[in-house]
This record gives structure tokens, C-alpha cells and sequence, in this order.
């Protein structure tokens, strides 16, 4: 293998020395599919194509589905295969009716802990969405991966300043089905526009240490962020 191969997978991808399995790389990009949602609610997905489709053998394929599996991502159907999970809109309410709960303390946590290093991060991370979105020669699709990114890192980077192990712990198991949300909820440039405009004021109220216009922002930020999802899952029925 040439030494310049030796740095990708194979989907053509850099990754950082060590690299991870095979598994772990399928399971990893069908992740992002799904996520993205390239691969649509209810597409089946078989370990023979799959495994064609990226030229290996079906034993790391079907290693990545029973991963998916396990985290509600697919779900077996008798003799078919396995299917992409859908989002029903009371998943969305009830999972949005939690979120609510959790982030309005992790932001009164966060409040009293929040070190100014972490603002700073924050607004780093805020100031880099804002050249993203002011950039017109980003592609589209491009632009959004990029934004989710950036969002993501905004609410972990807020979750760990509460210092808080055990919620930590409850928002990671929400992270696929959130994340999930996200990909269906914020897609138009101008919700993003909006989205990053509250996160800024979150900034200031954080740094004021105002617990209770922080914990009021982000229930009015969820509220929006639920009306985004179920009028997207009711465009595409």
C-alpha cells in the first residue's frame, strides 16, 4: 500500500492514525446517511447491497446494523432486512417535552459554572457561523453540515460546563434522536439565520449569569426548533 493510501479508508476518507475497523467505518457512514437524512425513514437496508456498495464483506456490515440497531437508528423487519426508523410527531413532542426539562437546568448550571474561557469558546464558535453563513460560495449542502457541526459543538460545550456527569450522561443517550430532529427541523438558511441569532443572546445571558433569561431563551429556542421539525414531517407526508 502506498504510504499516501495508508491515511484513508475506504470511501476515500482521511482519518487520524489509528484508524478504526471496518465496522466501525460503515457504521460510522451510514450513521451520517441516516442523519442527513440521504437515507430516508423507512429505507431498507440489506447487508448484501450495503456491502457491495463499499466492496467489502457482509460480516463488518452486519456488525454496523445490529450498532444501528441498538441505538433505534434501524429496526429488523422479519425477512426484509433491516429499515431506517421514522420520526412520528409525538416522538418529536414527547422528546422535545424532555429536552425542555434538561437543557433549562443544564442552563442553570451552566449559569453558575461557566468559566469565561467557555464564553469565549462560545462566541468562537458563534462567530464562525456567522462567516458561514455570510459565505455565498459555500455549497448548500456543504453549509449545512458545516452549521450542524457548529451547533452541536455549542450545546456540548454548554452541557459540560455544568460539570454535571449524570446529565451528561441522559443528553448523550438523546444524541441520535436530537440530532435526527435537527437534520429534519433546520435546513433553510433564514431558520438558521434565526437559530444563531438566539444562540448569541444565550452568550450574553450566560455571561451575565441571568439564569432566568437563559432558561427562558431556551424553552422559547426549543418551542421553535419542534416547530421547525413537525412542519418539515408534515411537508414530506
Amino acid at each position: 500500500m502506498k504510504k499516501d493510501e495508508q491515511n484513508r479508508n475506504f470511501f476515500g476518507e482521511e482519518f487520524i492514525s489509528p484508524p478504526i475497523s471496518i465496522a466501525d467505518q460503515v457504521y460510522a457512514y451510514l450513521k451520517e446517511k441516516i442523519l442527513l437524512g440521504e437515507i430516508k425513514p423507512g429505507e431498507r437496508l440489506k447487508q448484501v447491497p450495503v456491502a457491495q456498495l463499499v466492496k467489502i464483506s457482509r460480516t463488518p456490515v452486519r456488525d454496523a446494523l445490529r450498532r444501528l440497531e441498538q441505538e433505534g437508528l434501524v429496526e429488523r423487519v422479519p425477512q426484509r432486512g433491516v429499515r431506517v426508523t421514522a420520526i412520528k410527531e409525538e416522538t418529536v413532542k414527547e422528546v422535545f417535552g424532555v429536552r425542555t426539562v434538561l437543557e433549562a437546568y443544564a442552563l442553570q448550571l451552566a449559569c453558575a459554572k461557566i468559566s469565561a474561557e467557555e464564553i469565549a469558546s462560545l462566541k468562537n464558535l458563534q462567530h464562525q457561523a456567522q462567516d458561514i453563513l455570510e459565505d455565498k460560495e459555500i455549497r448548500p449542502q456543504v453549509k449545512i453540515k458545516k452549521l450542524f457541526a457548529l451547533n452541536s459543538q455549542f450545546h456540548e460545550l454548554i452541557y459540560r460546563s455544568t460539570g454535571n456527569t449524570y446529565l451528561l450522561e441522559i443528553l448523550n443517550n438523546l444524541r441520535n434522536i436530537v440530532e435526527r430532529m435537527r437534520y429534519i427541523g433546520l435546513r433553510a438558511e433564514e431558520t438558521w439565520i434565526h437559530v444563531w441569532q438566539e444562540h448569541g443572546q444565550l452568550i450574553n445571558y450566560l455571561e451575565k449569569r441571568d439564569k432566568k433569561a437563559a432558561v427562558n431563551l431556551i424553552k422559547r429556542h426549543l418551542i421553535h426548533a419542534a416547530t421547525y421539525v413537525l412542519s418539515s414531517l408534515k411537508k414530506n407526508k
